[in-house]
């Protein structure tokens, strides 16, 4: 495989994008990254777990089953729309205590159209630059040029 299809595929991979849709299951796949909605009295009841006025709770599922979800917990969004990053800490939400669920997808679309564009602004940087030449200098002489 040539650099240029590997520097493609690596771009394409970083510039991954992801959407939040429903679960296709009740119970999702251990593993799965999903995000949690609270009810008011859900958030209520896990404020002192979560802090007040929690919306959502993003985080990858370590157990589920039919009385609730334990998360190993990355992210919190309170009603006001504020994110706060969390460092896997474990929290347990009863069923009783959500409104929704979605799980984070690979958007195919995005993440081929993110990576269509970062290639094509590094082709230009290249092409600006100089290309091949830019290391060489432009006599073939190496980096410093006619000294």
């Amino acid at each position: 495989m040539s650099k240029q299809a590997l520097l493609v595929i690596a771009l394409m991979l970083l510039s991954g994008c992801y959407t939040y849709r429903p679960t296709a299951t009740v119970e999702p796949t251990l593993g799965t990254r999903v995000s949690a909605q609270l009810t008011s009295q859900g958030s209520a009841a896990l404020a002192g777990q979560v802090g007040p006025d929690v919306l959502h709770i993003e985080g990858d599922v370590i157990k589920a089953d039919s009385s609730g979800l334990e998360l190993v917990v990355r992210e919190i969004e309170s009603f006001r729309g504020i994110r706060s990053d969390w460092q896997g800490e474990r929290v347990r939400i009863p069923r009783a205590a959500m409104a929704g669920m979605q799980e984070r997808k690979l958007s195919l679309g995005g993440t081929t159209l993110m990576g269509g564009v970062m290639a094509a602004g590094l082709y230009a940087i290249y092409r600006v630059l100089g290309g091949p030449g830019l290391l060489e200098g432009t006599d073939g002489q190496g980096a410093g040029g006619n000294r």
